[in-house]
């Protein structure tokens, strides 16, 4: 006695495949609507906007001078050659014939970057923070 059934497990496996994807495309939407795009603002419960600036401008030219702007020059990618797969050909004795493409030498892409930003800023924020702003989400 056989047993049949009557479920192809083909497409429960694809049904299956798709359901995870839509799962998947659902988390990452809903990661990027809460914690992608919040905005934040400085604020002070007795400064004006005028303080605020006088304020940030002062920590800015303090940060400016114990990090001042180091540039480095990054490299970026690049800088190997790449070589096609070989396109080989069959005979009718049984003899193989290989072509390659003429290698190709990608150039290294360069960037520069200011190796004290990261620095510079998180001191104008702890500057900014003692002098009594607060960082809170915009409106």
């Amino acid at each position: 006695m056989t047993i049949k059934y009557s479920t192809n497990i083909k497409s429960l496996m694809a049904q299956r495949r798709k359901s995870a994807v839509v799962i998947g495309i659902g988390f990452v939407a809903l990661m990027l609507t809460l914690g992608g795009c919040q905005r934040y603002e400085w604020t002070h419960p007795t400064r004006s906007l005028s303080d605020f600036g006088r304020d940030k401008f002062n920590c800015e030219r303090q940060a400016s001078r114990n990090y001042p702007v180091h540039p480095v020059t990054v490299v970026e990618g690049g800088g190997y050659v790449y070589r096609s797969s070989p396109f080989c050909r069959r005979y009718h004795r049984g003899f193989d014939s290989c072509f390659f493409d003429e290698p190709i030498y990608v150039p290294p892409t360069y960037s520069t970057r200011d190796m004290n930003e990261t620095p510079r800023n998180q001191m104008v924020e702890s500057c900014l923070f003692s002098k009594g702003y607060q960082l809170v989400p915009a409106k």
